[in-house]
């Protein structure tokens, strides 16, 4: 049991959110780690999109059933994050809500990997260049003291169980031609 928690719980012994926080720029720097996944993944949603217009309706499933299982999920706080545990606050800029409840699963990382297996199984973007992003930010987030990482590892599972869930979807023709002619116009 001692080993487990060892590996699933798992945290830093230099205090890098303490650290960043301290220097001139640091909490920016911190916002800008922690929001700029977002923008990365609209890029590729982009990308996807402008491949098939009916990605665009998997990746709407798919983001809303992720948010759904991640807010319930947190919603029963089976355990806090690692910034409270360790009686650190949360640099301004970060919805202080959405980092109270519980820590797991991170939906960073449930996210990132149903768009990883999207990116793969339609194959218009660079996997390699996807990792080289993603995994920096997200092990940012365990590193900062965002969460654990059994929270990474259950986002894993819970990405990929969601894109098993969606990736096959075929939505209605009306409703794919009315996301492409939303992006023609754009």
């Amino acid at each position: 049991m001692k080993l487990f928690k060892k590996i699933f719980f798992w945290q830093s012994k230099f205090d890098l959110l303490s650290y960043l926080q301290s220097r001139k720029y640091g909490d920016l720097l911190i916002v800008i780690l922690n929001y700029s996944i977002w923008l990365f993944l609209a890029i590729v949603s982009f990308i996807l999109v402008k491949h098939d217009a009916n990605i665009f309706w998997q990746l709407f499933a798919a983001t809303l059933i992720c948010e759904i299982l991640e807010r319930y999920l947190k919603s029963k706080k089976f355990w806090s994050r690692p910034i409270f545990q360790k009686r650190q606050h949360l640099p301004p800029g970060l919805v202080e809500r959405w980092y109270k409840t519980g820590s797991f699963p991170s939906g960073h990382t449930m996210k990132a990997v149903f768009f990883l297996l999207f990116i793969l199984q339609y194959q218009v973007f660079s996997p390699v260049i996807y990792l080289l992003i993603t995994i920096p930010l997200l092990s940012f987030r365990v590193f900062a003291g965002f969460h654990y990482p059994i929270d990474m590892i259950g986002g894993f599972f819970l990405g990929l169980s969601i894109w098993l869930t969606t990736y096959r979807l075929q939505f209605p023709s009306f409703l794919v031609n009315f996301i492409r002619t939303i992006f023609n116009i754009f």
